[in-house]
């Protein structure tokens, strides 16, 4: 009986096994097509419902499987038969019995004993190879998780993100001028489309003053341009970009006004302000 009942099990077992993938794949397939932000309310209700009933019935069939093997394995004993448990990872023999597993010969007086591991110890063991497969599995044959490699590709983006937050970050006290090629054609591109009408095409000036000589109103190091272009001169009809361009933006834009220095285009404007060094 306990035989018949244990076979059961498995098959119980493999069944509610199915039963869950397929549930599962189900539910995954309908998120995917509705996506869980659009699936209506009543929809994640009843779906919350089906896996909460069929979680109670594969807790009252796992309870009632179990009661059926302690009544089989009750039935089953013998009375001079020691207590056994119903369910045992190992075929260890209990403490108490070791004596009957004690091997013939001896050394030193110490006899040999002929048991198994311990349960612990052997689920661990379990344990540990199933991780293994898993691990296994899901990084070198489906490669979802982070190996070496995509961790190190990972932390450059992540290092990137972070660069690029930074940059962000920059204010009048802590910016920096830039030489890098790509930030400066970053910043000639910003340049072309906010300042042409008033600074001309070369920095040559028009309604605003000259950016290629050496005087300057307010300032001619990377400061005090990138101050200059992020909080603006309204009195004179320049507004602030703060608004409009990012803080990394305004210090491209700065830097590639420092590259006007001494190109001396045509039809400059007459000199404005201060001579002072454009650094």
């Amino acid at each position: 009986m306990r035989t018949l009942i244990r076979q059961l099990l498995a098959t119980f077992l493999g069944i509610l096994l199915t039963s869950a993938t397929l549930f599962a794949q189900e539910t995954s397939a309908v998120a995917k097509k509705e996506g869980f932000a659009n699936m209506q309310v009543d929809q994640v209700i009843l779906w919350m419902f089906v896996g909460g009933m069929l979680l109670v019935i594969v807790l009252a069939l796992l309870f009632l499987l179990y009661s059926l093997l302690q009544i089989s394995h009750a039935l089953d004993k013998k009375d001079d038969e020691p207590e056994t448990p119903v369910f045992s990872l190992t075929a260890a023999v209990p403490l108490e019995r070791e004596h009957e597993i004690m091997m013939e010969h001896e050394y030193d007086g110490i006899r040999e004993l002929d048991n198994k591991l311990p349960p612990w110890w052997v689920a661990m063991f379990y344990l540990s190879i199933a991780f293994g497969v898993a691990y296994w599995w899901y990084y070198h044959v489906r490669g979802d998780g982070n190996v070496q490699e995509s961790e190190y590709v990972a932390e450059l983006v992540e290092a990137e993100q972070q660069l690029a937050l930074m940059a962000d970050r920059v204010d009048e006290n802590s910016v920096k001028l830039l030489t890098a090629k790509d930030k400066i054609q970053s910043g000639e591109a910003i340049y072309q489309k906010n300042c042409v009408a008033c600074h001309g095409k070369m920095g040559e000036g028009g309604v605003g003053p000259n950016l290629t000589d050496a005087y300057w109103l307010h300032g001619g190091d990377i400061q005090s341009v990138f101050k200059t272009i992020k909080y603006g001169v309204p009195a004179k009809g320049m507004i602030p970009w703060q608004t409009q361009l990012s803080p990394a933006q305004i210090q491209e834009v700065a830097s590639y006004i420092h590259t006007f220095e001494g190109t001396n285009p045509p039809n400059g404007k007459a000199p404005q302000g201060e001579m002072m060094e454009n650094k």
